[in-house]
Order: structure tokens, then C-alpha cells, then sequence
């Protein structure tokens, strides 16, 4: 018996599958939508008319338009149900996903109407569109597995291990994709059996492995295993997310970490961070071990820190750490902290502020360095320096008094020999005396060089820069040297540019001591031949002259490897060149420290048993006014100077005793005055044209008694004529001299013209 259903239990069991019914005649090609039709597309019956042309022209996503036609055709054409997913209009919520079926009656082999039905799928669909795109489209790789091998997989699987494509991933077993050893030694094999046990037993597994890819390049993985039923069988869901990045950033952290460990510890420093809100600090190892304290994982309480800080020392960190948060400013320190065996150490902070988003100073972080060892040997350098400073005020005292005790009877001794040279003496008294003479200039010459080069190297030296004439200086040292190199039997010339007799500003002392002392070697090292000063003009302008020096000889020479050091202290050619012609190894030394100091150079060019030349230039500026060569910008000491008078100021007996004499012979009216105190009484008490003062006395020394007179009311004392006279050859007590207002300065032992000179420059016209 066939049964048949009633059109209520067709209407219930549509109602109940929640579709819409729909029926085409294609006769009359009219279609009929059930009401349930209507609602699921959010329309009325009276909104819409039913058809195919309507539906899917307006229903229907434009993109699905073609699946719909394709449908259609088939079933009418093949029989092919009609089935398919697609996007369909809704009046409210707009395009949702839905489900078309439908069946066409034949009759005759040609189709008559079709039935068929609509399901919103929406929501499902969706949902496995959603899953579709995080499989599909995530980067991490996602794959089904289960004991015979790998399922499915996505994309990001296929370009993680370097496949061609799906299919040839889907044939490779996963034990493929892993090294034969893990990272941490065990078998991959084996060890894969476990993970995949843990996440069958816990329901998840999470862990890093290490696979290769096809090309053999292994690489670090974080694995994700997920049970999962997939057709009533439990595989697992692998998901793999490549930490390649992570693991290079973490390598590249822990190197950086170790290195600044590393250096830290090379360099004694550490670094700290304070935090002002909880209170904690937090040091690196090498600051914990720099204060005696074994590492942690914070650093010490602020409490404990304090207490190490050297008691004298807290206000100044105190202070730092104030002006650091108040001026958002690095504060960089030293410091003294106490360790707990007692010792002190210096240490140097630096710190600085780290402020939040309201601006308020919620940290400080910095380092700490300890320079304990730095401190220490700076302590021991200033106490070095401080001894070194000691020492050299005791070598300038020592040479100051040595300069004075050796050249006060020095004076005596060259003074009293000029004054017996003038005196007449006979032929053989004669000989006696200028050897005398020539003994005394040479011993004077010897302690001049120690002097000399004494000052060079304490820095003490100064140019003068006053107006003299090159042609008479070069003259004047020649005749200096004639008379010893007459006796020696060779030529002593001179080869002067005729331009050169000009007046030109600068140190003529000092260039003549440079002079001096290359002819008077030239001299002495040459037996037989000639000694040639040349001077010529280099460079000529408006303002300066630069003139070059040469002073050539055909003595003995110098050997080629001696010359490089034949300007260093106290050398001499060859250990038996100071025997056989004296000297004190200091001439050429300071020669060339004086042309350096003005910015020249001294040059040689020697062959042993041939000669040697010296040679240097030198730029003077021109001066104005013109000296003529022969005037030799000297004074006759012969010239009487009557009307003059003098007061002697000096304490020494045999020294007044030779200034007497040289006054009697210029006509000068002197006094004599035993120390200062008695020059300032008497100074008062007469009319004095000069004053020869000397600068170490008893009772008062020439310094106060200068002072004194200067600061005498009557305007006369503030211009009086005051010359130095001292024994010492020291620069600074030259320049004190100066300072203290006296106008001229000369160093004994003097000679008679160079006394005679200075007293005539002041005498009233």
C-alpha cells in the first residue's frame, strides 16, 4: 500500500528545515515561492516578483551569476541535479551565502518545470571560509598528521620546507623534515614519539624543534600539537612557527650580553639602574664585584648602599644625585666607598635620569668604574711632581747660588785683568795677563753653556727684540775670533752680502752666542786652512729680511755616524775630541735649541779630514731706524764721564774695591752703600745720577731696596735710574729685577766696556 503525505505535513517539514521552496513551470516559464522564500530573503510576496530573470538578475551576486547559469544549463540539458552555493541579496543584511538545489520533471525528453529549494548557509559557510583563510593564509605552517604520514597541509607549509608544491609535500614522510639529532643530542625519531604521546595524553604539546627543509638547511621551530577527530579518526593538527628571527635576536642578545659582561670585567666597570618608585636597584655582575659583594639578581638595598659610601663623601653624591633629577642632567662623579673589610676605593658614577610620561623622574640608571689603581698613581704622580717641583726649585737655587759664588770672583779675576792690561804692565807681564785673560773668558764661557742650557730646558728663555746692525755683529764676532785663530795660523773671513748692512729688530746676544759659538768651533777644530762666516739674503720684503748662516771650516770634521748626534748634551765627536780640545760638549746643543726656539734649524754637511759647514736661516723684521756698520753700535770706554754721580750699592769687599777703580778711571763721583737698607738711607740724603745696585746682600737684598725707593714721595725716585747688578745668571731673577722697577740689568762678570756702555746710556745730556 503506497503512502502519501498530506499537504500539512509538507508544510511542517519544509517550516522545519528552515528553506524556502520554489516551483518553475517552463511552459508558461512562471515561478511560484513558497512564503518561507520571501522571508528569507527579508522580503514581502507583494516586493518582489518571482522569476528566473528577476532572481538572477537581482539576487544574485554578480561574481555567482555564471555559476547559477552553469547549473541550470546542466540540469536541463544533462539531468545533472541542480546544487549550489551562492550569494543572494537580502533587503536588510545584504549579500549572504546560500544553498540552491533543485530537480526538473521531463516529459518527452524535454523538461517541463523544475522544484527545488533555498537554505541559508551563512553562518556556516563563513565559518569555514574563516578557517579556510587562517589554514590557507597563515604564515605559520599548518599540517595534518597521523601515524601514516601527513595528510593535508597550507601553503606556508609548502614554502617552509622548500617543496614544489602540496603534492610533493603530501608524499614525504614527516621524519624527512627533522636532522637525525635534536639540538640537546637526542634522536629526532625518537624523541618525536614522546612529544606526539604527551599530546595525545594531555590534549595539547607545545615545544621547539629544529627541521631541515628540502635543501638541507636546518632551522629552529616553536611545534604546536593539537589532537584533533577529522572523519571519526584522530590525527594531529601540527602547527609550526619558524623562530629563526628569535632565536638570531636571542644569539645576538646573549653575545652582547657576554661581551659587556667580558668587557665590564676588562674594564673594572659596572652598570646599575635605580628605581625611585619601589626603591630596588638592580647591578650587572661587575658592579657587585667592584664593591666587594658577591652577584645577585637585584643590587643591594639604597640602605646598605649608603652605608658604603666614605662618610666624607656622601654630601658630594648626594649633591650630584639632587642636580641629575632636578636638571634632567647626567651627573658624572668620583667617589670613595668603604668595602667591608675597611679599604677604601675610588670609584666613577655616572648617572643619569629617566623620566615617564608625566615628566617625573621615576629612574636612574648609569655605571660605575672603578679607577682605584688611576687614583692611586695620580696620588703617586703629584707627589712625583710635587718632589720633581721641589727638585727643580732646589736645582734653580743651586745654580743661582753656584752662578753667584763662581762669577763674583770671576768679576774680580776679569775686572782686575783689564784693569792691569790698562795699567802698562811689560812684555812678559803682558803674556801672564792675557793668558789670564784668555783662561778666565774660557772658564766664563764654560759656565755660561750650564747656565745657558739650565734655562733652555726649564723653558726660560726670551728674545729680546731690539734694533742692531748684522754686518757690524758678524764684524764684531770676527774680531772676537781673530786673535785665537791667528795664533793657530789660519784665515778667518768673512763673505758678507753688502744688503746686509741694515739694521734689522731682534736678540743680537743670542744670535751672536749662536755665531760665537760655530766660529770659535770652527776655530778650534781647524789645524790648518781657513774659517768662513757667510751671510746672504734669502727673501726680502717690505717687513723682514730672511738671511742665511753659513759658517764652513777645513778642519778635522765630524764622521758620518756621529752626525746625527753631534747636537745632543754633552757629546762631542769622539771620546777624545774634550781631551784634546776642551769644551763642554754644550755648545751646538744650545745653538740648536735657540734656533729652534725661533723657529729654525740647524743643518750640517761634514767629511772627516775635510771640514765641516754649519748652516740656518733666520727672518728679522726690518727696523726704521738705520745704525751704520761702523759705529759698531758701541761707546769708547775711554771717554771721561765726569759730572756723573754714582752710588755703589754692593756688600762684597774685593768687587767694590774694582767698581772704585773703574769709576776713579771715567771721573765718576761715587758712594759706596754695604746693603740696601744703607742705599735707601743714603739715597735720600744726595743727588745720584745712577744707582748700581747689586741684588744679594745682607740685612736687605736689591729687590726691597728698589721697592723702597720707588715708593719714596719726592717724583724723582719713581724715575731714578736703578741697573741691576747680580752674579747669578738665572732669567726669573732678571724679570724680577724688572718687576720690582729697576731699569737695567748686568751680569757679572762684566766687562769694562759693557759697564762703561750702561752707565753712559744714562748719563743726563
Amino acid at each position: 500500500m503506497r503512502s502519501e503525505f498530506t499537504i500539512e505535513s509538507l508544510e511542517m517539514v519544509i517550516s522545519g528545515i528552515n528553506a524556502g521552496i520554489w516551483d518553475w513551470d517552463f511552459d508558461t516559464d512562471k515561478q511560484i515561492w513558497s512564503d518561507r522564500f520571501f522571508e528569507l530573503l527579508e522580503y514581502q510576496p507583494n516586493e518582489f516578483t518571482p522569476g528566473y530573470e528577476n532572481f538572477t538578475q537581482l539576487l544574485v551576486h554578480p561574481d555567482d551569476k555564471e555559476i547559477v547559469a552553469l547549473a541550470v544549463k546542466a540540469q536541463l540539458e544533462q539531468n545533472i541535479p541542480y546544487n549550489v552555493q551562492v550569494r543572494l541579496r537580502t533587503k536588510y543584511s545584504g549579500y549572504r551565502y546560500f544553498e540552491c538545489r533543485g530537480n526538473a520533471k521531463f516529459i518527452d525528453g524535454k523538461p517541463a518545470r523544475m522544484v527545488g529549494s533555498i537554505t541559508d548557509i551563512h553562518e556556516r559557510y563563513s565559518l569555514r571560509e574563516k578557517l579556510s583563510v587562517v589554514f590557507e593564509h597563515s604564515t605559520d605552517a599548518h599540517l595534518l598528521i597521523d601515524d601514516s604520514g601527513i595528510l593535508d597541509c597550507n601553503e606556508a607549509a609548502v614554502k617552509m620546507l622548500r617543496c614544489k608544491n602540496k603534492n610533493e609535500l603530501l608524499l614525504i614522510h614527516p621524519a624527512k623534515f627533522s636532522p637525525e639529532v635534536q639540538p640537546d643530542g637526542r634522536r629526532s625519531d625518537e624523541k618525536s614519539l614522546e612529544m606526539d604521546r604527551r599530546a595525545y595524553e594531555t590534549g595539547y604539546n607545545r615545544f621547539e624543534w629544529t627541521h631541515r627543509r628540502l635543501n638541507g638547511e636546518e632551522f629552529p621551530v616553536e611545534v604546536t600539537l593539537n589532537p584533533v577527530h577529522i572523519e571519526n579518526k584522530k590525527v594531529l593538527l601540527v602547527v609550526w612557527h619558524d623562530i629563526s628571527h628569535r632565536k638570531n635576536a636571542e644569539e645576538v642578545i646573549r653575545r652582547n650580553e657576554a661581551m659587556l659582561a667580558e668587557s665590564q670585567q676588562l674594564t673594572h666597570s659596572g652598570s646599575w639602574e635605580a628605581d625611585l618608585v619601589t626603591g630596588q636597584n638592580y647591578w650587572s655582575d661587575e658592579a657587585f664585584r667592584i664593591f666587594g659583594l658577591e652577584p645577585d639578581s637585584t643590587g643591594p638595598n639604597t640602605e646598605l648602599f649608603s652605608k658604603m659610601i666614605h662618610p666624607d663623601d656622601m654630601h658630594l653624591y648626594n649633591s650630584h644625585i639632587k642636580d641629575a633629577i632636578n636638571n634632567l642632567s647626567p651627573a658624572s662623579f668620583d667617589l670613595r666607598i668603604v668595602l667591608a673589610d675597611g679599604k677604601i676605593k675610588f670609584i666613577h658614577a655616572i648617572g643619569k635620569p629617566f623620566v615617564d610620561q608625566t615628566g617625573r623622574v621615576v629612574k636612574l640608571y648609569g655605571a660605575i668604574m672603578d679607577i682605584d689603581a688611576q687614583k692611586k698613581n695620580e696620588q703617586e704622580l703629584i707627589k712625583a711632581k710635587e718632589e720633581a717641583e721641589m727638585a727643580g726649585v732646589a736645582k734653580s737655587q743651586f745654580l743661582s747660588t753656584m752662578s753667584h759664588e763662581i762669577r763674583t770672583p770671576m768679576n774680580a779675576v776679569i775686572g782686575f785683568t783689564h784693569l792691569l792690561l790698562q795699567q802698562d804692565p811689560r812684555p812678559q807681564q803682558m803674556e801672564y795677563l792675557n793668558i789670564l785673560k784668555f783662561s778666565a773668558e774660557n772658564l766664563l764661557v764654560l759656565i755660561n753653556d750650564i747656565l745657558d742650557f739650565s734655562k733652555i730646558e726649564a723653558g726660560k728663555i726670551e728674545f729680546e727684540e731690539v734694533d742692531f746692525n748684522i754686518f757690524s755683529l758678524l764684524e764684531n764676532i770676527r774680531s772676537g775670533n781673530i786673535h785665537k785663530a791667528n795664533e793657530k795660523g789660519i784665515l778667518l773671513k768673512l763673505d758678507i752680502d753688502k744688503q746686509l748692512d741694515l739694521t734689522v729688530i731682534g736678540d743680537p746676544v743670542r744670535l751672536g752666542q749662536i755665531l760665537t759659538n760655530l766660529v770659535s768651533n770652527a776655530v778650534k777644530f781647524t789645524e790648518v786652512g781657513e774659517v768662513t762666516v757667510s751671510a746672504s739674503v734669502a727673501n726680502r720684503d717690505k717687513e723682514s729680511v730672511t738671511v742665511d748662516f753659513e759658517i764652513a771650516d777645513t778642519g778635522i770634521g765630524i764622521p758620518t755616524e756621529k752626525t746625527g748626534n753631534i747636537f745632543d748634551s754633552f757629546t762631542q765627536a769622539t771620546s777624545d775630541t774634550t781631551r784634546k780640545y776642551g769644551g763642554s760638549g754644550l755648545g751646538l746643543t744650545i745653538t740648536k735649541r735657540l734656533l729652534e726656539l725661533q723657529n729654525s734649524t740647524i743643518n750640517l754637511r761634514s767629511k772627516q779630514g775635510e771640514g765641516s759647514v754649519f748652516y740656518f736661516s733666520l727672518t728679522f723684521k726690518l727696523s726704521e731706524t738705520q745704525i751704520a756698520s761702523k759705529e759698531n753700535g758701541s761707546i769708547a770706554n775711554n771717554q771721561s764721564l765726569k759730572g756723573m754721580k754714582v752710588l755703589i750699592v754692593e756688600d762684597n769687599a774685593v768687587n767694590i774695591f774694582l767698581m772704585k777703580n773703574f769709576m776713579k778711571q771715567w771721573d765718576i763721583e761715587y758712594d759706596v752703600a754695604e746693603n740696601g737698607l744703607i742705599a735707601y738711607e743714603i739715597v735720600q740724603q744726595n743727588d745720584y745720577d745712577l744707582v748700581l745696585m747689586d741684588l744679594q746682600m745682607p740685612e736687605m737684598d736689591g729687590y726691597e731696596a728698589t721697592a723702597k725707593i720707588r715708593f719714596l714721595p719726592d717724583p724723582k725716585y719713581a724715575t731714578l735710574p736703578i741697573i741691576a747688578l747680580t752674579a747669578s745668571a738665572m732669567l726669573d731673577i732678571k724679570d724680577i729685577a724688572f718687576q720690582v722697577g729697576m731699569n737695567d740689568y748686568i751680569s757679572k762678570p762684566f766687562t769694562p766696556i759693557e759697564l762703561y756702555t750702561k752707565i753712559a746710556a744714562y748719563r743726563k745730556k
